[in-house]
Protein backbone atom coordinates (compact mmCIF):
# COMPACT_ATOMS: atom_id res chain seq x y z
CA UNK A 1 0.00 0.00 0.00
CA UNK A 2 1.37 3.22 -1.28
CA UNK A 3 0.72 6.20 1.38
CA UNK A 4 1.86 8.78 -0.72
CA UNK A 5 -0.65 7.73 -4.12
CA UNK A 6 -3.31 7.78 -1.49
CA UNK A 7 -2.44 10.84 -0.43
CA UNK A 8 -1.95 12.72 -3.81
CA UNK A 9 -5.29 10.83 -5.30
CA UNK A 10 -7.02 12.82 -2.08
CA UNK A 11 -5.13 16.22 -1.34
CA UNK A 12 -2.81 16.81 -4.43
CA UNK A 13 0.56 16.94 -2.36
CA UNK A 14 2.42 15.08 -0.44
CA UNK A 15 4.07 17.66 1.79
CA UNK A 16 2.37 20.81 3.76
CA UNK A 17 4.50 24.12 4.86
CA UNK A 18 7.42 22.33 3.05
CA UNK A 19 7.38 19.69 5.54
CA UNK A 20 6.80 15.71 4.68
CA UNK A 21 2.94 14.35 5.86
CA UNK A 22 5.20 11.87 7.66
CA UNK A 23 6.35 14.53 9.99
CA UNK A 24 2.52 15.50 10.35
CA UNK A 25 1.23 12.50 10.80
CA UNK A 26 3.91 11.57 13.46
CA UNK A 27 3.40 15.05 15.07
CA UNK A 28 -0.94 14.33 15.17
CA UNK A 29 0.30 10.68 16.74
CA UNK A 30 2.22 12.75 19.95
CA UNK A 31 -0.13 14.97 20.17
CA UNK A 32 -3.14 13.06 21.00
CA UNK A 33 -0.82 10.98 22.97
CA UNK A 34 -0.35 13.75 25.18
CA UNK A 35 -4.05 14.97 25.08
CA UNK A 36 -4.81 11.11 26.46
CA UNK A 37 -2.10 10.77 28.83
CA UNK A 38 -3.57 14.51 30.01
CA UNK A 39 -7.07 13.34 29.96
CA UNK A 40 -5.87 10.54 32.07
CA UNK A 41 -4.12 12.25 34.65
CA UNK A 42 -6.27 15.09 35.34
CA UNK A 43 -8.90 12.35 35.94
CA UNK A 44 -7.64 10.50 38.32
CA UNK A 45 -7.90 11.77 42.11
CA UNK A 46 -4.61 12.75 44.52
CA UNK A 47 -3.75 10.11 46.96
CA UNK A 48 -4.15 10.67 50.29
CA UNK A 49 -1.34 11.58 52.69
CA UNK A 50 -0.60 10.01 55.66
CA UNK A 51 -1.22 12.92 58.65
CA UNK A 52 1.89 11.00 60.35
CA UNK A 53 4.19 10.03 58.12
CA UNK A 54 7.76 11.99 58.24
CA UNK A 55 6.70 12.45 62.29
CA UNK A 56 8.77 11.05 65.08
CA UNK A 57 6.40 8.70 67.13
CA UNK A 58 5.48 10.46 70.75
CA UNK A 59 7.01 9.30 73.47
CA UNK A 60 5.72 6.19 75.20
CA UNK A 61 3.22 7.49 78.14
CA UNK A 62 4.57 5.07 81.04
CA UNK A 63 8.47 5.01 80.66
CA UNK A 64 11.00 7.49 82.45
CA UNK A 65 11.20 10.70 81.30
CA UNK A 66 12.53 11.33 78.31
CA UNK A 67 13.74 13.99 75.95
CA UNK A 68 11.34 13.46 73.51
CA UNK A 69 9.81 10.69 70.73
CA UNK A 70 13.30 11.30 68.37
CA UNK A 71 16.54 9.48 69.04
Amino acid sequence: MNWAKIWMDLFKTTSFLGIDMGFWAAMAAVALIVILMNAVFWGMKPKQKDRNAGTCAPPIPTAPASSGGCR
